[in-house]
């Protein structure tokens, strides 16, 4: 069986643009129902794919994959988007996602404004986002038919061995970004589902007061907003928000 592999997403449609950034274990195919739903109301949509993601090896995220790189690759969208000559500039990021988005609202000035779901800001502990992952790994290799049990075992002993590095590194990155949220002065947008197992959705509401130009959505979803059963519901309220910002 032949895996087709997620690609990159841009789509140019008028001069407001929304760069849409994936999570962890996703690729960009998370971010397709919101990037064509905000293009058939007008916006050019991009969501590129981070260093690591969108192969067939998990291990690739781990080991190709750091917060230094994902940043770096942030940034080279907005610029891509710039040169695009987009006049108004939007980010949005889903759970990983959502650290690199705020970062820009954070560091970036021509960024209008944007918001994150699911965010991972603000929750202490990261069990939840390591037990997917390992899910998720074990997963993809399942469905390559050329590994044997015992090779998928050892794969996922490697995978279980480096990836406590791995979300030590996004966990320092997340608590930095979290500790400059009052320098948010434009609008961000938060949402959140009220049965996310991934990070602590009690943590939502504290960012929202941290940030005084937050607008926070709850949603009685799980984590991955953007695919689950509240993605019409929250396409509906992202695209409120960049109507009035």
């Amino acid at each position: 069986m032949k895996i087709l592999q997620p690609k990159p997403f841009y789509f140019d449609n008028g001069p407001k643009a929304v760069l849409l950034l994936h999570s962890f274990s996703g690729t960009s195919n998370d971010m397709r129902l919101l990037g064509r739903f905000l293009e058939r109301n007008n916006y050019s949509t991009y969501a590129p794919m981070f260093a690591g993601h969108g192969t067939s090896e998990p291990l690739d995220i781990l080991e190709q994959g750091s917060p230094e790189k994902w940043w770096q690759q942030t940034q080279a969208a907005i610029q891509f988007l710039q040169k695009q000559q987009k006049t108004k500039i939007y980010v949005f990021g889903l759970s990983l996602g959502a650290i690199f988005a705020t970062k820009a609202l954070e560091e970036i000035p021509f960024v209008a404004a944007g918001g994150v779901f699911g965010s991972p800001l603000g929750s202490r502990g990261f069990k939840g986002i390591r037990s997917a992952f390992l899910t998720y790994a074990k997963k993809v290799y399942s469905i390559q038919q050329d590994l044997t049990d015992i090779e998928i075992d050892s794969k996922m002993r490697i995978v279980s061995s480096k990836i406590d590095a791995k979300l030590t590194e996004i966990r320092k990155t997340s608590v930095d970004v979290t500790n400059q949220l009052a320098e948010i002065k434009r609008p961000y947008f938060i949402g959140q589902g009220t049965s996310d197992k991934l990070v602590n959705p009690e943590a939502a509401p504290k960012v929202a007061s941290a940030v005084k130009t937050s607008q926070l959505h709850l949603y009685n979803a799980g984590h991955v907003l953007t695919i689950n059963h509240a993605h019409h519901q929250l396409e509906s309220d992202v695209l409120n928000f960049l109507e009035n910002n």
